[in-house]
C-alpha cells in the first residue's frame, strides 16, 4: 500500500494543481504540502486529510485510500528477542537501567533522549542485561522495541546499512530510504518522531557507528551494549558489568544444572564458579558439561586444570576463548591498536592478581607513560580491569587465553624485568632513608636507577606495600630458578631492610630472606650471607620464632667475624643476646652481649650501639632474676638516647616489656606512659599501637582492668587502620582476656576468635 506521500503527489497530477494552488485551496501552507509530499510527515491529522480531499474532489474510493495511508499503524514493531529464562542477580544494574528508561516519560525532559551504554568484557551478560530490561519497560514503549546485531567485534554493521535495517524494521518502505549516510538518519529520526520506541543495538564497534543509529527526540530512547568504553556518546549513562558475585554465580549455575545440586555439593560449586572466574558465558557452557546425575566434583576436577580448562569451557564458535579472543583481534586489526594487542600478551605472563603500573612498564620495557596509555586503551577493550588508580588486574579466563602459545623464555624475560623493577623500588627505598654501611659498600648503585624518578621514602613504601604478596610469590621463584635468579633474589632480599621493618611486614621480610638465605654462598658472597642471615633472624624474632632467630643470627655472626666488620658484628652480637633471652637461654645471652660491650668500648664508631646492648644486658638480667641491675641497665640505655626520640620510645617500650615479663608490673607502666608520652609528641602512630598493648598487658597483670580496656581499644583502632596485623593479633587478644576479666563473656570470646583467625590467615599461631 503507498502511503501519504506517494497518494498525494499523484492526487495532486491527476487534478492539475500545483502546490501553492492546492494549498490555497486546502487552507494549508505550502510548506506543509511540500512536508506531506517529501515524508517528512507522514501521519497528518483526520482534518488536514480532510481538507485535502475536498480540494483535490477525490472520489470516495481514493478519499478513504488516503485516510488508510494517514492513520498510524497501531500494532507496534516488537521485534526484542526473548529473554533468557536463567536471568539471575544483577539487581543494582536492573534497577538503574529500568529507572533510566522511565525517564522517558518524565514531562520535564521534553527533549532529551534517554541512552545507555552498558558496558564489560565478552561473556559477562551484556546483551542479556539489555533484553531482560527491555521485556521489564514494554509497557514504556507501546510503539516497539527493535533489536539490532552491531557486530562490532567481528564484521561490524556500517552506519549506513544499519539505518536501512532500522527504518525498514520501522515500515519505511524501501524505495523511500536514502543512501546517504546524513539523508537516512534524517529520515529515521523522523520515522521515530511521535512514537514512543526502544531501540537495543547490541555489539556496538564504536561510538562513531551508533551516533547516527540514536534517537533524535524525547520519548524513545536506545540501549548500547559494547566491549569498548563508548565515552565519546554524549548524554549517556555508563554502566559497566562485571562478574558475578559468588551467590549470584552459584544460583546462576543452579539454574542450569538444578539447585539440589548445588545444596548437595557447595564446596565444590563454588569451585566451579571460580573455575569459571564468576563470568556468566562460561557458567552456562560448564553447567551445560554435567551429564544428569552425574556429582557436581566432577566437573570440578575437569575444571581445576588451568591449561586445558579453555577447552572443557569451548562451545563451537561461542565459547569463552573464541568470546576473548574476539577483542584481541579486533585490537590487532586496527595498527593503532597493535601495540596495546601486543602489550596484553606480555600482561597476561604476569602472576595473576593486581599489578601496579610501573610493574607493567618494566614488563614491556616501555616508559610508565607510554605503558599507561596502552593499558587505558586495554580497559577500554574490557580487556583489563582498572580497580584503583594505576592498579590493573586480568580476569583468570582472559588470562589464559593471553598466555596460550606463550613460550617459557617468555615468561622468564618478564619474571626478570618485574624482579629488577622491585630490585630498583627496593634499594631506592634504601637509598632515601639513609643506607647502612656495610649493605651500601656491597649494592651497585645502578639498581636504583630506574626508580629515582621518585624522591619520597613514603611513595617508595607505599608502592610496596601494595605489591609485596606478588614480590614474595616472585623471589621465591626466583630462588628456584637459575643462577642469575638466585642472585636477583639475595639482592632484593637484603635491599628489604628498609621496607620491611618501617611498614612492620615481618612475614613478607621473613619470607623474602628465608628464600635467599636458602641460595646465598658464605664463600662467594659473605656480605650478601651475613646482611641476608641477620634480617632473616630479626624478622623471625619479630614472629615470636626465637630459636630459630638465634641459629640465623648466630651465623650472622659467624659471617661478620669472616669479613671482619665490627659494627656489624657488634649488632650481630647484641641481636643474638636478645633472641636468646627471648629463647630462655641466658647464660649463652651474657656471653655475647659483653663480648658487644666489650667491641664497643674499642671501637669509637660503633658508641651508637652502647643503648641497645645496655637494654638487651638489661633484659638478660631480668630473666635471670637480677631486677636490680636489670633496672640500671635500662636506665643507662635511655640516658644514651634522649636526643633521639625515635629510638628513645623503642626503648620505652622494650624496657616496659621485659619488666612486666619479670613481674615488676608497676615500673613497667611508669616506663611505658613516659615512652606513650615521647610517641604522642612525635606521632609515631605505628609504634603507639605496640606501646598501648604493652600497658593494657601491665595493667591487667594489676587487676586494673579498665585502664587496660582503654589502653586496648585505642591500640586496636591504630593496629587496624594500618593494617598491622600481628599487633591488632596480640592486642584482640589482650583485649578478649580483659572482657573475660570484666565479666563480658560474649565480647571476651569474640575478640579471642578474631585474635586467632588473624593468626591463622597469616600462617602464623598465638605466642604462648
Amino acid at each position: 500500500m503507498s502511503g501519504v506521500p506517494e497518494l498525494l503527489r499523484r492526487f495532486r497530477a491527476e487534478s492539475g494543481l500545483t502546490q501553492e494552488q492546492l494549498a490555497e485551496s486546502s487552507g494549508l501552507s505550502v510548506e506543509a504540502i511540500r512536508t506531506l509530499e517529501i515524508g517528512r510527515r507522514r501521519y497528518p491529522r483526520a482534518l488536514t486529510v480532510s481538507r485535502l480531499a475536498d480540494a483535490l474532489e477525490l472520489t470516495t474510493e481514493d478519499r478513504d485510500e488516503l485516510e488508510q495511508a494517514a492513520r498510524r499503524p497501531t500494532e507496534t514493531q516488537d521485534r526484542l528477542p526473548a529473554g533468557v529464562t536463567d536471568f539471575v542477580g544483577r539487581a543494582e544494574s536492573v534497577q538503574t537501567l529500568t529507572d533510566l528508561l522511565l525517564r522517558t516519560r518524565e514531562p520535564a525532559r521534553p527533549t532529551s533522549v534517554v541512552i545507555s551504554a552498558v558496558t564489560g568484557m565478552g561473556g559477562v551478560g551484556k546483551t542479556t542485561l539489555a533484553i531482560h530490561v527491555g521485556h521489564l519497560v514494554e509497557a514504556q514503549f507501546p510503539d516497539g522495541r527493535i533489536y539490532l546485531n552491531l557486530r562490532g567485534e567481528t564484521e561490524p554493521v556500517p552506519p549506513l546499512q544499519a539505518l536501512t535495517s532500522l527504518l525498514r524494521t520501522l515500515g519505511v518502505p524501501a524505495q523511500e530510504i536514502p543512501d546517504e549516510l546524513a539523508a537516512a538518519a534524517a529520515r529515521y529520526r523522523t520515522a521515530l518522531a511521535g512514537r514512543r520506541v526502544l531501540v537495543v543495538l547490541d555489539d556496538a564497534a564504536n561510538a562513531e557507528q551508533v551516533t547516527p543509529l540514536i534517537p533524535g527526540t524525547s520519548g524513545s530512547a536506545a540501549v548500547i551494549t559494547s566491549r569498548r568504553l563508548l565515552d565519546q556518546l554524549a548524554g549517556a549513562l555508563h554502566l559497566r558489568l562485571d562478574v558475578l558475585s559468588d551467590d549470584e554465580a552459584l544460583h546462576l549455575l543452579g539454574e542450569v544444572i538444578g539447585a539440589a545440586l548445588i545444596a548437595a555439593e557447595p564446596e565444590a560449586a563454588l569451585a566451579v564458579v571460580h573455575a569459571c572466574g564468576n563470568l556468566p558465558l562460561a557458567l552456562r557452557i560448564a553447567g551445560g558439561r554435567l551429564p544428569s546425575g552425574r556429582p557436581v566434583q566432577e566437573l570440578a576436577d575437569r575444571l581445576a586444570d588451568a591449561s586445558t580448562r579453555l577447552g572443557e569451557l569451548a562451545n563451537q564458535e561461542t565459547g569463552v576463548r573464541a568470546s576473548i579472543a574476539l577483542s584481541i583481534d579486533d585490537l590487532r586489526s586496527v595498527p593503532a591498536d597493535r601495540d596495546a594487542a601486543e602489550a596484553f600478551g606480555v600482561l597476561a605472563l604476569l602472576d595473576p592478581g593486581e599489578f601496579s603500573l610501573r610493574v607493567a612498564a618494566a614488563a614491556l620495557g616501555r616508559t610508565v607513560d607510554e605503558t599507561e596509555e596502552l593499558l587505558d586503551r586495554l580497559v577500554d577493550v574490557h580487556l583489563l580491569e582498572a580497580p584503583t588508580l594505576h592498579r590493573y588486574r586480568l580476569h583468570d579466563l582472559v588470562r589464559a587465553v593471553g598466555r596460550e602459545g606463550a613460550r617459557a623464555e617468555d615468561q622468564r624475560r618478564i619474571e626478570e624485568r618485574v624482579l629488577n623493577c622491585y630490585l630498583a623500588m627496593l634499594w631506592r627505598a634504601d637509598e632515601l632513608a639513609g643506607e647502612a654501611p656495610m649493605s651500601a659498600a656491597w649494592r651497585d648503585p645502578s639498581w636504583a636507577e630506574p626508580a629515582r624518578d621518585l624522591t619520597e621514602l613514603t611513595d617508595v613504601l607505599d608502592w610496596l606495600d601494595a605489591d609485596r604478596s606478588a614480590l614474595v610469590d616472585l623471589v621465591r621463584r626466583a630462588a628456584r630458578g637459575t643462577e642469575s635468579d638466585r642472585q636477583l633474589a639475595v639482592r632484593i632480599a637484603v635491599g628489604m631492610n628498609v621496607f620491611g621493618p618501617s611498614r612492620l611486614r615481618w612475614l613478607e621480610w621473613r619470607d623474602v630472606n628465608r628464600a635467599a638465605a636458602e641460595v646465598v654462598d658464605l664463600r662467594s658472597d659473605p656480605v650478601g650471607a651475613a646482611l641476608v642471615h641477620f634480617d632473616l633472624g630479626l624478622a623471625l624474632g619479630e614472629l615470636n620464632d626465637f630459636s630459630a632467630a638465634a641459629d640465623q643470627l648466630a651465623l650472622a655472626t659467624d659471617a661478620a667475624r669472616l669479613i671482619g666488620q665490627q659494627e656489624f658484628l657488634i649488632s650481630s652480637l647484641v641481636n643474638l643476646a636478645h633472641m636468646l633471652e627471648q629463647a630462655d637461654r641466658v647464660p649463652e645471652g651474657f656471653g655475647y652481649v659483653r663480648e658487644a660491650l666489650d667491641l664497643i668500648d674499642r671501637v669509637p664508631e660503633a658508641a651508637g650501639q652502647g643503648s641497645w646492648a645496655q637494654l638487651t644486658l638489661g633484659m638478660l638480667h631480668g630473666r635471670a632474676g637480677e631486677s636490680a641491675l636489670q633496672v640500671e641497665s635500662f636506665e643507662r640505655a635511655i640516658a644514651l638516647v634522649q636526643d633521639n626520640p625515635d629510638v628513645l620510645c623503642r626503648m620505652h617500650i622494650s624496657a616496659g616489656a621485659s619488666l612486666r615479663e619479670c613481674g615488676q608490673a608497676a615500673l613497667a607502666i611508669d616506663v611505658l606512659l613516659a615512652g606513650v608520652d615521647v610517641i604522642r609528641e612525635h606521632d609515631t602512630r605505628g609504634v603507639l599501637a605496640e606501646a598501648l598493648c604493652e600497658l593494657g598487658a601491665a595493667y591487667g597483670d594489676l587487676d586494673r582492668h579498665p585502664e587496660a580496656l582503654a589502653a586496648y581499644l585505642e591500640g586496636l583502632g591504630i593496629a587496624v587502620s594500618r593494617e598491622l596485623w600481628d599487633r591488632e593479633a596480640r592486642i584482640r587478644t589482650g583485649l578478649g582476656q580483659t572482657y573475660l576479666e570484666l565479666g563480658r563473656d560474649a565480647d571476651g570470646k569474640e575478640q579471642l576468635q578474631l585474635a586467632e583467625a588473624v593468626y591463622a590467615a597469616h600462617g602464623t599461631t598465638a605466642p604462648s
